[in-house]
């Protein structure tokens, strides 16, 4: 994984665009939301979907939430290269229940791209920005014990468990997988 970070500043948030060798990682724009409806779609009667609140399906509800993502850094689109094509979101918000300047990583992609390694390239593309770009802390997030496939991927990104749903890495246990652990 190359990425590299563009950071450019709007009213209350950056404009954030990176790209990892397949994906583009950005904003969400307003203009997202088919693309996002049809990620909620799918997602929601995806066996992953049990482990979480349901996703609103409906235009007004998504055309929302759209809207609410595009209005923040906290929440980026993850696209296809090539094609463009929304796959994904990854969620980077901080957490405001944790000491220091720690941020929650989260994610959710489109059935139909799972188990090619898109969610371990977005997430570690994500988690460089953090660390790299935004000198986080750290990073806490939760995943239900039961969700393995999310479990995996926690793992799989260097996380650790540290509760029976909750997994953190540190900006120094980050450093220390060392840059050929981020690429592959």
């Amino acid at each position: 994984m190359r990425a590299a970070f563009e950071r450019l500043s709007r009213e209350d948030s950056a404009v954030v665009s990176f790209e990892t060798d397949r994906l583009a990682i950005r904003n969400f724009s307003p203009d997202d939301w088919q693309q996002l409806q049809e990620l909620a779609v799918a997602y929601r009667a995806s066996e992953a979907a049990q482990y979480e609140e349901p996703w609103p399906t409906s235009t007004e509800e998504v055309k929302g939430m759209a809207g609410w993502f595009a209005g923040g850094d906290d929440y980026l689109a993850v696209c296809l290269r090539e094609t463009g094509t929304l796959i994904g979101l990854v969620a980077i918000n901080r957490r405001d229940d944790a000491e220091g300047h720690v941020r929650n990583l989260g994610y959710a992609f489109h059935p139909g791209y799972h188990g090619q390694g898109y969610a371990t390239e977005a997430c570690r593309a994500a988690m460089a920005y953090l660390f790299d770009e935004l000198a986080t802390d750290g990073i806490l997030t939760g995943t239900h014990p039961d969700n393995e496939p999310s479990v995996r991927l926690l793992e799989r990104l260097g996380l650790k468990q540290v509760s029976h749903s909750e997994y953190a890495i540190s900006r120094e246990e980050w450093s220390a997988l060392g840059i050929e652990s981020r690429d592959q």
